[in-house]
């Protein structure tokens, strides 16, 4: 039987990234809210009807003003990883299986790193929009910097722009995956600080990247989440210079002269 009162106290506290309401009979809040309630195992997947999820989404996308596909991309990870569960717990389990329990768990796992990667981008994106008037990127100057004031142009490139080619990398990677024979791919054991010097050295060395240079050759998608929040990061910090010549061109990433790596590296030390 679901905690009406607990899920409600759950719900006080979560911040989900999802502006429109799913009803069901026993649940009635935002499709995040609802996937992390069922890995909690607050609510029984037995109980929720997929199809009045899936209704309920295309209802809300017909009264938009226009096809929001990031709206779209999330509901699509949120509903494709609902739908596998579902179709675990309906396969009858005549015995016990290590194996598919192991699965589960692990979907389960992923499933919550997955929602947390999300909103620390949301987080990093939100604040980066704070700081973005017309391509340029201010910040007043702070005790390691000195008197002088760092500005620096982001050269015919918004921050909408930075996020689309991430997007498009994380799209293209699913797609090579698909084509893949192999299935199991080892966990990236990347932080987000590892990144952030993997970023510098490869500036200094080369002067200038390519933006999808800065991924290894068999990148997955966690490591592009990383990776890209360390992008983020540095660019908050005023370390990186970005450009791109035309829409949806290359995005070329270079160091910022006029600050100095070796000084400030310590002002980033609180991820992991």
């Amino acid at each position: 039987m679901v905690d009406q009162e607990k899920i409600q106290s759950i719900r006080e506290k979560f911040e989900s990234n999802v502006d429109y309401t799913t009803v069901l009979s026993n649940f009635e809040g935002p499709l995040d809210l609802l996937l992390y309630l069922i890995n909690r195992e607050e609510i029984e997947i037995k109980d929720i009807f997929v199809s009045q999820v899936t209704e309920q989404f295309l209802d809300y996308m017909k009264g938009l003003p226009y096809l929001d596909v990031d709206k779209v991309s999330e509901y699509l990870n949120i509903a494709a990883t609902i739908i596998k569960i579902k179709a675990q717990a309906l396969v009858p389990n005549l015995q016990e299986d290590p194996e598919l329990d192991a699965e589960i768990e692990e979907d389960k796992a992923e499933l919550i790193r997955a929602l947390e990667e999300f909103r620390l981008i949301k987080e990093e994106t939100k604040k980066l929009k704070e700081l973005e008037t017309i391509g340029f990127y201010f910040k007043e100057p702070d005790k390691d910097v000195g008197e002088t004031r760092t500005v620096f142009t982001m050269e015919n490139l918004t921050l909408d722009g930075l996020i689309s080619a991430y997007s498009a990398l994380l799209l293209k990677r699913e797609e090579e995956l698909k084509e893949e024979e192999v299935r199991e791919i080892p966990r990236d054991s990347f932080t987000v600080e590892q990144k952030i010097q993997f970023v510098l050295e490869s500036l200094e060395e080369r002067k200038e990247v390519q933006f999808e240079e800065l991924f290894t050759k068999d990148y997955t998608k966690p490591e592009i989440v990383t990776t890209f929040q360390a992008i983020l990061e540095l660019l908050k910090y005023q370390f990186l210079r970005v450009r791109q010549e035309r829409a949806f061109g290359e995005i070329t990433i270079s160091l910022n002269p006029d600050r100095d790596t070796e000084a400030d590296l310590g002002n980033i030390d609180e991820y992991d």
